[in-house]
């Protein structure tokens, strides 16, 4: 039987170059393919969390704001996404120190913690804390990326994580769907169980199945570093986070956002100084890696702004919206999405399989493209009932992007450093995606043609625009693309 032997790179505390010590490895694990398949979907039901904690608590949001009285249920969805912005470099990093499976371990059971939390919260505020703590799971993805880069079979990592990457394809199709049902037949805080449940699954199963990887980086961790990353990203997101509500020109936007830049401008300074930085500085500003970040958040970011707003665009009534809308309720957007989430699938199932004689690069070239014509799609055929099932189907088989971005800068980043660049590409895809969307959401309050029973109703110019914003985004992403480097290149090199 074959043994497979993760390499092991450590960094000594001296800041000396990696080396790599002779000998098997004592986590060899064997090349079986059904344990393999087994530990594909464990760490699946771990990464779609991020995912789920919008699909299955978006529908749930009015029934929130009823039993907590409330008009601020948004920021159910709000803080989890913050918090998980803001951790995925802190817990990439800390699993590149201590280990990124033990890691993933404790980071599933504080989001378990977090579920039990807003499951039984007597109140909108302790809600919050355990939103916020479930807020851990977004980091999820970009800690398994790296784990299955150290220690899946190379025949199996591309494909691999493919599917952890664009298994929210399946999310989209379901999380709707397994809402309604929770929500209708169980109750409200039966949703966060399931979620917990899930958490819980993952963890246990990551015990059982996954080995450890022996990639370390035994440099100190950089306190003052990572204080400052945290600190500045939590400001961005949250100065963006509140445009919509405090308007762009407010003191208070102004305010937060300028010292969130301020913040991690003095971080950018200090790391390049410090001899043990947070994050190595080399890998933001070598061509090599940040080429894969700009194409990553900004082909994903284009995604984030469609998907934000077409399940609102879809069920405004046609008689009020006029060259869009189609009056349909929930379970109608669900049916909608059904092609798209399948074609994000197949797009990243394609990845995985042709990735080694294609390359990766080619694929978030030719997953940009596609998310560009999708959008643009969506700002004409906008009247006919096939536009946006057509449309957005293209821009979900370029979602292979989510696959490609991944899968290339864990090829060609340093592998002691594998988590935190994960977790970087990870955050940098939640400022852009964030910023836009924030963006989009300023166009439409400047196109809104009437109000209905409190509810906007935009112009079919502003739908237009929005979907135009997300096409100009593809294709910055599709020009970076061409920049980013091939499977060969490597930083370390």
């Amino acid at each position: 039987m074959g043994i497979i032997e993760p390499a092991v790179t450590t960094t000594d505390h001296s800041g000396g170059s990696p080396h790599r010590p002779q000998g098997r490895s004592r986590s060899s694990t064997p090349e079986r393919s059904g344990r393999w398949i087994a530990a594909v979907a464990v760490l699946v039901v771990l990464t779609e969390q991020s995912a789920l904690g919008f699909q299955l608590i978006a529908p749930a949001l009015g029934g929130l704001a009823a039993k907590y009285e409330t008009t601020q249920v948004i920021w159910t969805i709000t803080i989890f996404t913050l918090v998980g912005g803001v951790v995925a470099p802190l817990i990439g990093k800390l699993g590149d120190r201590y280990g990124k499976r033990r890691v993933l371990v404790y980071a599933a059971v504080v989001s378990l913690i977090g579920s039990v939390i807003s499951a039984l919260a007597p109140s909108f505020e302790v809600l919050l804390v355990g939103r916020a703590l479930t807020g851990v799971s977004a980091a999820f993805l970009p800690i398994t990326i790296a784990l299955m880069r150290d220690v899946f079979p190379p025949r199996m990592r591309d494909i691999s994580i493919s599917i952890a990457t664009n298994g929210v394809g399946v999310v989209t199709i379901a999380g709707p769907f397994i809402a309604g049902f929770f929500i209708d037949n169980i109750s409200l805080e039966s949703v966060f169980w399931f979620v917990g449940a899930l958490s819980l699954i993952g963890a246990i199963g990551t015990i059982a199945l996954i080995p450890e990887s022996t990639v370390r980086n035994h440099s100190p961790i950089d306190f003052v570093g990572a204080i400052g990353l945290v600190a500045g990203v939590f400001a961005l997101l949250f100065g963006i986070s509140q445009i919509s509500s405090w308007e762009f020109a407010d003191p208070r936007t102004l305010g937060v956002l300028g010292a969130g830049i301020l913040i991690l401008a003095a971080w950018w300074a200090w790391e390049k100084r410090t001899p043990e930085p947070f994050i190595e500085p080399t890998i933001l500003t070598s061509r090599i890696t940040s080429t894969v970040l700009l194409a990553y958040a900004f082909g994903g970011g284009a995604i984030t702004v469609i998907a934000s707003y077409l399940p609102t665009f879809l069920q405004t009534p046609r008689e009020l919206g006029g060259s869009y809308g189609f009056g349909l309720d929930a379970t109608g957007v669900a049916r909608y999405l059904v092609v798209p989430g399948v074609l994000t699938v197949v797009g990243g199932l394609v990845v995985g399989v042709f990735a080694k004689r294609y390359g990766f690069k080619f694929f978030l070239i030719l997953g940009s493209g596609f998310i560009a014509l999708g959008a643009a799609g969506l700002s004409i055929f906008t009247e006919h009932s096939w536009g946006p099932i057509v449309m957005y189907g293209i821009v979900g088989f370029g979602a292979m992007v989510y696959a490609a971005g991944p899968n290339l800068l864990m090829a060609v980043a340093p592998a002691e450093q594998r988590g935190v660049s994960a977790g970087v590409l990870s955050a940098t895809m939640s400022i852009v995606g964030s910023l836009f969307a924030q963006i989009a959401g300023l166009v439409l309050s400047r196109n809104t043609a009437q109000v209905v029973s409190g509810t906007p109703v935009y112009s079919g110019k502003g739908v237009a625009l929005v979907f135009s914003l997300a096409a100009v985004m593809a294709l910055v992403a599709l020009v970076i693309s061409f920049y980013a480097p091939r499977n060969s290149e490597s930083l370390e090199a």
